[in-house]
This record gives structure tokens, sequence and C-alpha cells, in this order.
């Protein structure tokens, strides 16, 4: 019980902050707090990825990598692909050159590959959840994937203790249960629910349909980075946020959440919006 507190209040702790910001700074203090991520998150997901005795400059090259590709995602969105795609030739060329910091070759290419799965995870997908902001209505539909994904989380956990039995991928996720994913599921569609009346002219049904999309993802986004820490046998990804970890495991479900709900919010604003 006093670790489920401490979830409690640093969450409480963490939404206290994010709507000072917002009230403060309204859409350009989302983006402000959109920054963190990739920011924060390079460190964590180089815990994750990469070995102590990996090349140091190879490291840092790879967080300046990050932050290049989110800059391009978040201010020349057009050029997103070609910049992830020029960013991850060059640091596959330059690891090449530092070929010998490596034990073999085997060593190097899953470098490479870690390295861009890392580009795509915390410098692509935070870029996407801040074009949300840029839709029309946008501080709505942001708060629209806050909610689906964090009240989603919420009652999968309070499902999953109550009556989880069944577990769903155990080898991946030894807590995750059935009866919790249905749960937070369900969750998700009260929390986009809760935003629906802000976004105006958006019918209601389509907004639960994205629901369960962003929920869905939202919880697979959670197994996958549950996946990558198993792999690297480490518990949580950080520790900024006491109950929860890092910001990687806070986040998790919103990086995965925010294409499908920017893809999914720019269809129904085309066919449906009144």
């Amino acid at each position: 019980m006093p670790s489920v507190l401490i979830r409690i209040f640093s969450a409480l702790i963490a939404l206290t902050v994010l709507f000072t910001i917002y009230f403060q700074f309204h859409r350009e203090g989302l983006k402000y707090i959109c920054f963190v991520a990739p920011l924060i998150g390079a460190y964590e997901i180089s815990r994750i990825l990469f070995k102590h005795h990996d090349s140091k400059f190879l490291r840092v090259f790879f967080a300046i990598g990050v932050l290049s590709i989110f800059s391009v995602g978040v201010y020349h969105f057009q050029h997103v692909a070609l910049g992830f795609a020029l960013i991850s030739i060059l640091f596959c060329s330059i690891s090449i050159i530092f070929e010998k910091k490596f034990s073999d070759l085997n060593t190097l290419s899953l470098f490479q590959a870690k390295s861009i799965l890392g580009f795509f995870y915390v410098g692509l997908l935070p870029a996407l959840a801040v074009q949300v902001l840029n839709l029309p209505q946008g501080n709505y539909w942001f708060f629209a994937l806050l909610t689906t994904v964090f009240m989603g989380d919420t009652f999968a956990f309070v499902f999953g203790l109550l009556w989880g039995k069944k577990k769903i991928l155990p080898s991946i996720s030894p807590k995750k249960t059935v009866v919790g994913s249905l749960g937070g599921l369900l969750g998700s569609v009260l929390g986009m629910l809760i935003v629906a009346q802000y976004l105006a002219g958006i019918p209601k049904w389509s907004l639960m349909i994205l629901a369960i999309a962003v929920g869905a993802l939202a919880q697979l986004g959670d197994m996958f980075e549950s996946m990558l820490k198993r792999v690297a046998n480490i518990k949580d990804s950080g520790s900024i946020m006491p109950g929860h970890g890092g910001i990687l495991d806070r986040l998790d479900g919103i990086l995965f959440g925010a294409p499908i709900l920017l893809a999914g919010a720019n269809f129904i604003i085309y066919f449906f919006a009144v």
C-alpha cells in the first residue's frame, strides 16, 4: 500500500506542474513540457539500449541525433522523414569509422540498430505528440491524449489489482492481466469522454472508437518498454518520478498513443467536424 500512495502522490505532483504550466503559458507551455521527453528520454533510453563500455562519443552523438530529429519533427514536420533518414545514415556512417571501438561487427551492427530504434522512440514519437497541439482545438486534443492514456493506465492498474488473474503476456510484463487490459480500455474511453465535451463539432461515437485504438496502442507501448527493460535487465528507465520510475516509464503509453491519435484526429476533423 505505501508504494501505491507514493505512486498517487507522485502523479498528483506531476499533474499540478502540468496544469500550472498550462495556465501560465497555455499551448506554448504544453510544448515546453513535451521537450522534457527527448531531453531526459535520450539519457534513459541509452541506459536501456547500450552497455557501459559502448563508445561515450557515439552515445553523446546519439543524444544529439535524438534532439535533432525531435527538433525537425516539431519545427519542420514536412521534412521529418528526410531528417530521420539523414541523421540515421550519418550516425551509422560515423559508427563504422569507430568500428575498432567494438569487439566485433555483430556488436557494431546491434549498436547501430538500437540507436535507430532510439531515434524513433525518443526523437520522432515525442515530436508527433507536439504535432497534436498544432491541430484545430489542439489543446483539447492533447488533453484527450493524456486523459485517454493515463486513465487507461489507472483503470488497468486497479482492475488488474482487484480482479486480474489470467496473465496476458507474462514473458514481457508479468503483472499485466486480461481483466486489467479490458479495464484499461474502459478507462481510456471514459478519459476521452471527459474531454469530448470541449471538442466542438466532433461526434462522440468517433471519439470513443479513437479512444479504444489509442488505449490499445498505449498498452502495447507499455509492454514494448517493458520488453526493452527486461532485455536490458533493469527495473525502471530512471528514478525521476517516485513510484513510477523514469520519464519513459510514465510516457511509454503516450509515445505509442500519439501517432494513432494524431492520425485519427486528422481523419475525424476532415470527415466529421461540423
